[in-house]
């Protein structure tokens, strides 16, 4: 029969060694490492630990978790677990609480079905009211934890598994909870839609940063581009209208929520000398309206006679993504990316678009957006610039502050008649509501980001890659209508997605705006306007 100390040493190493237990077991090592003696208990345990069997001892095994069932390792520690839930590809979203007033959450482990399969130190906070009340707390501690882990796939789901919280002092509690099983998909919209509901203190868009720089924005971009990558390869393409031939410009509708808006567009896109030279790619990422939209496409193209190919998704894969993967069943060399709450304000749309792309010099067409107008006739558009604010989220325990970058419109809100807003010239950034692209440049910048998570901040990192490699956007004068917030739906998650987008935007651009291209006249060489430009003349 083997002994005592050989079962512990083959649980030890099934399981894997374990921060928490270790730390419990020997408070000595935490002491150590508090003095900077050593950076983790995992450093001691390379160093000492494994030459002294520390982690064979039956006081490690049993804080491991492997005692009787119905007993749990709690010296006293509250908590508790709200949801485990676990997606096909392996990442996991936990949401709890503990009561760490005494001494603060130190860090979270999660045991699958018996296995040891993560641990943090690093996690997001959030206030919970139900806590407050049951443990008559006065409010300004924030009792609610929550992370987002990425585990291996395949996971055993059908027992319970185990999540063990450790406070500063040492005290620990587990909590057992059969997890939830879901798609990578559906794990996206259940994350995203906690977040945009959790209560927080301060501001929300500093305390937001603050979340996802736990690791929680990065696991989240890791999933997002899973479930990108399924979508768009299911992409299904169908074509009505005339047959192919030449086509001098591909227009890319994303829609979302509303099919109407095809049968608006084509209506209003076709009245124009020359729109039959245009094709129209209309791509859904909204599976449900599948049917609707064949139809919809079929009576277009036969009632307006446009060339329509309709690219539907099986699932949402997000602005940027769904116009990546509608460009590649584009049959020409220009791509005009739009919004389906977009309209021409007259009918020499196409052939002013044209005359720019023909006329203008080739750096001013690569990638060029025009100016945009609310329905009221004043401008809505004309151009992105930056800005970056001091954020400032005042907490119950003190102020925090973060640089927040934020987008701006040149002339939002001037008259039709103000003309000094809409003379053609290189910007910053460009909206993705209106973007012509020569196709060569809009592939080798690599076409939308994808890692954002449904909409928000794209258009303005497909700008600034451009920009970083030499070629500034530009607005021609291509007035067109924009019914700002009108072509798609707003969901809860999608409100958690601006968040995310907006943590990975600063992220990758924050150094490069803070350094050139802060505020409306940026410093940056590449926008200033040679005096020999020539300008095409603002349409009548």
């Amino acid at each position: 029969m083997a002994s005592g100390n050989s079962v512990a040493a083959a649980a030890t190493t099934r399981l894997g060694f374990d921060e928490d237990a270790y730390l419990a077991t020997y408070p000595d090592v935490l002491v150590s490492i508090e003095t900077r003696e050593f950076e983790a208990a995992q450093d001691h345990y390379e160093r000492h630990g494994r030459r002294e069997g520390r982690v064979t001892a039956e006081a490690y095994i049993q804080a491991l978790g492997l005692l009787p069932k119905g007993v749990t390792a709690a010296d006293g520690a509250v908590m508790d677990l709200d949801t485990i839930v676990v997606s096909e590809g392996g990442t996991v979203l936990v949401v709890g609480w503990t009561d760490d007033r005494e001494a603060a959450l130190h860090s979270v482990s999660i045991f699958a079905s018996g296995e040891h399969a993560w641990h943090t130190t690093s996690f997001s906070r959030v206030r919970r009211g139900d806590v407050e009340g049951a443990l008559q707390a006065a409010p300004g501690h924030l009792f609610g934890y929550w992370v987002v882990a990425q585990l291996a796939p395949g996971l055993d789901c059908t027992r319970p598994w185990s999540v063990r919280t450790r406070l500063a002092n040492g005290r620990f509690a587990q909590k057992d909870l059969r997890p939830r099983t879901v798609s990578d998909a559906d794990m996206r919209g259940t994350i995203l839609g906690y977040f945009a509901a959790a209560d927080l203190y301060g501001n929300r868009q500093v305390e937001s940063v603050a979340a996802f720089e736990t690791g929680i924005g990065a696991a989240l971009v890791d999933l997002n581009r899973r479930v990108v990558n399924h979508v768009t390869a299911g992409a299904w393409a169908s074509y009505y209208g005339p047959a192919g031939g030449a086509c001098i410009g591909s227009i890319i509708v994303c829609l979302f929520g509303k099919p109407e808006f095809l049968f608006v567009q084509c209506a209003l896109f076709s009245a124009a000398p020359r729109a039959r030279e245009y094709e129209y790619i209309f791509v859904s990422n909204s599976p449900e309206l599948t049917e609707t939209l064949v139809k919809e496409a079929r009576i277009c193209g036969q009632i307006y006679g446009l060339r329509i190919v309709l690219v539907c998704l099986p699932d949402n894969a997000g602005f940027g993504a769904a116009n990546n993967a509608a460009a590649r069943f584009a049959r020409s060399n220009r791509l005009l990316i739009t919004n389906p709450d977009v309209f021409p304000r007259d009918n020499g749309w196409a052939q002013r678009h044209a005359d720019i792309v023909d006329g203008a010099p080739a750096a001013q067409t690569k990638l060029f957006g025009a100016p945009l107008y609310y329905d009221d006739g004043s401008l809505m558009h004309h151009g992105m610039y930056f800005e970056v604010d001091a954020g400032i989220s005042v907490r119950p325990d003190g102020i925090a502050t973060r640089p927040m970058y934020r987008t701006e419109h040149y002339g939002k809100g001037a008259p039709v008649w103000s003309r000094q807003f809409i003379c053609p010239r290189p910007v910053p950034a460009i909206t993705g509501a209106f973007m012509s692209a020569d196709r060569d440049w809009y592939e080798t910048l690599g076409g939308f980001t994808e890692d954002y998570l449904f909409g928000h901040y794209e258009d303005a990192d497909l700008s600034l890659k451009s920009l970083s490699r030499g070629v500034p956007v530009w607005v021609q004068d291509l007035p067109l209508w924009h019914m700002e917030g009108k072509g798609s739906v707003r969901r809860a998650a999608h409100e958690g997605g601006i968040l995310v987008n907006r943590w990975l935007f600063s992220r990758q651009w924050g150094d490069f705006i803070a350094a050139e291209l802060n505020g409306p006249n940026p410093s940056c060489a590449l926008l200033a306007l040679p005096s020999d430009t020539p300008i095409l003349q603002p349409a009548a």
